[in-house]
């Protein structure tokens, strides 16, 4: 690769800004141009470093450069922010990314494959489904309400009640509000339909994948946690060890101190909050149903349990998870189940 040349680019939908630093780390061009003028000057400098943020569109840029033979790094927003030394701006924001490239210890993010980035949307279509059935259900109960007629949480109870409501002509519903409240129904049926379809078109695209079928190996982890670790984590070869794969989604304890005391405090919640919701809701169904199982991890568990509490230990088990599940993307292997010391 050739380490002369550094170019640091602030992606944009229209206008990007472009910085092309020597080895001497001085600043030969930081200007304002357009997606194909981009191109062109980057092509003037075969196999440099490019670095940019992780952002919209930036996987894509980093799947051509890459293809073209330049050596991309994608930096955290959230980090190169940090570098920031003026007033936000789309010049100082491309300084800043050059300042944060040279920081030895930066983990860059790892470029997703066309593959990756097909699941990557499917879940955040999935999750858009998800959010308007959420507000759908709201919208019934608010409604409900304001007619004396209330109705249990949970997606399935509603379901199950807003009909009956409907049929009742005890309540004080009126002709209007039924008629609301019934197309309020049909628009959240509709959704639940809908958000179905999606769930099994990424469980049928992760089950032809091998990486998601092992780690579906996993106890807690199905395939929509299978597929979203592959899509966020791919061959984990980005990661040195398991804790910072861990660490890359927040589920490993902050630390703060100074002046030789540290204090360890609550998990840091960085990174893709989405796939630790997912990690932590199946830690949570594997600790729920740990019961008598006499495996190493059960007894573990079990363990966590009577010193640490059922939250803890539920956070400790999806560290766990993730930390087995880097170890296999690594390393290309089954799923062995420990047993019992």
């Amino acid at each position: 690769m050739n380490n002369n040349t550094t170019i640091c680019v602030d992606l944009a939908k229209e206008v990007f800004q472009v910085a092309i630093f020597n080895k001497a780390g001085k600043a030969k061009l930081n200007k304002e141009v357009s997606a194909k003028k981009m191109c062109l000057i980057i092509a003037q400098y075969p196999d440099a470093a490019i670095f940019m943020e992780a952002c919209g569109s930036a996987h894509h840029w980093a799947r051509r450069f890459t293809s073209s033979g330049h050596k991309v790094g994608l930096i955290p927003s959230h980090i190169a922010a940090k570098y920031r030394v003026s007033n936000k701006s789309d010049k100082n924001d491309v300084l800043s990314i050059y300042e944060a490239s040279k920081n030895q210890q930066l983990h860059c993010v790892q470029i997703r494959t066309l593959e990756q980035q097909d699941i990557a949307t499917l879940h955040k279509f999935r999750e858009g489904y998800k959010k308007e059935r959420n507000q759908l259900a709201n919208r019934l109960r608010g409604f409900g309400r304001e007619y004396g007629v209330n109705f249990a949480l949970g997606i399935s109870k509603l379901l199950k009640q807003v009909p009956i409501a409907l049929e009742d002509a005890e309540n004080e519903m009126t002709v209007v509000a039924r008629r609301v409240v019934f197309r309020l129904l049909e628009q959240l049926r509709h959704v639940i339909l809908l958000m179905k379809e999606v769930t099994d078109e990424i469980e049928a695209i992760a089950k032809q994948i091998d990486a998601c079928q092992r780690l579906v190996q996993l106890p807690g982890i199905a395939w929509l946690g299978a597929s979203m670790m592959y899509a966020k984590f791919g061959s984990a070869e980005c990661f040195r060890r398991g804790r910072d794969a861990s660490a890359s989604i927040g589920l490993v304890p902050a630390h703060s101190g100074s002046g030789g005391k540290v204090t360890i405090g609550r998990i840091t919640k960085r990174g893709d909050t989405y796939l630790r919701t997912l990690i932590i809701n199946g830690a949570r169904s594997l600790v729920i149903h740990v019961k008598e199982k006499t495996d190493s991890l059960s007894c573990w568990v079990r363990q966590l349990l009577s010193t640490k509490g059922f939250n803890k230990t539920i956070v400790a088990v999806a560290n766990k998870l993730v930390r087995m599940a880097t170890a296999m993307l690594k390393s290309g292997l089954e799923y062995r189940q420990p047993v019992a010391q």
